[in-house]
């Protein structure tokens, strides 16, 4: 009455899960081949974010009479940006305020262009009468 039953793995559920752990390797190989590109981008992008803030810290002390010409401008960290450029457009808001959009740009990953703009107001300021 005593018999004893062997359990082992068909030749069927051994294959079925070498391809599975195979598939999840290919997959797991694939997301981090990927992870230094998102990484990238999101650098590229806070490099181009501090320059527009720069320059918008830079036209806001300036003052409303010291607002220069809209056309482009330089900053250190462009360099670091694949075909950096930068931008300003100064424009009137109204009588006595001016806009300025600031606009940073530069080629992505796959050649996608990819830019940041901020934009803000700066006003004419008069002394007591």
């Amino acid at each position: 009455m005593n018999s004893t039953h062997t359990r082992a793995f068909s030749l069927i559920e051994v294959t079925v899960a070498i391809a599975i752990i195979g598939l999840m390797i290919v997959a797991t190989s694939t997301l981090l081949q990927r992870l230094p590109v998102s990484g990238r981008e999101a650098r590229d992008q806070d490099i181009a974010l501090k320059i527009a803030r720069t320059e918008i810290e830079i036209l806001r002390a300036g003052g409303y009479d010291a607002l220069p010409a809209s056309g482009s401008f330089t900053n250190p960290l462009l360099s670091s940006l694949a075909g950096g450029s930068a931008s300003v457009t100064i424009t009137a808001y109204d009588a006595k305020t001016k806009q300025a959009d600031v606009s940073v740009s530069w080629t992505g990953t796959g050649n996608t262009a990819r830019s940041v703009p901020l934009t803000t107001l700066i006003t004419q300021t008069s002394g007591m009468p």
